[in-house]
């Protein structure tokens, strides 16, 4: 078995295993529904930054990654799209696919 190959197994029986590491959530991105184990890591919520001409306060902005493998979303989401997790609606910021699995950056401002 080569290193690639070992890394996928490794994913899929430790890191996206609902029974060891991952959760099993509903989510959406666009209109697609998508149902699997993912890992969610929370970098919680900050005070948002704003240019000068932005005069609404009150607001944060809330960071969260998350690891999906790819085999559940099957194509590679884009920046910019919008992913849902219950009533939570985030924007993905940044994606960055990586040995089977898909990362990605969310932000969602809340007050």
């Amino acid at each position: 078995m080569n290193f690639k190959a070992q890394i996928e197994r490794d994913l899929t029986a430790v890191f996206h295993n609902s029974g060891e590491h991952a959760d099993v959530l509903e989510f959406w991105i666009g209109d697609t529904r998508y149902k699997g184990p993912v890992i969610l890591d929370d970098g919680g919520a900050q005070d948002r930054k704003k240019p000068s001409t932005d005069h609404v306060d009150g607001l944060i902005l809330v960071d969260l990654v998350m690891y999906a493998p790819l085999s559940l979303l099957k194509t590679i989401p884009k920046k910019g799209q919008s992913l849902e997790i219950g009533d939570d609606v985030y924007t993905i910021t940044k994606v960055h696919p990586e040995a089977g699995e898909i990362v990605l950056y969310l932000e969602m401002l809340t007050e």
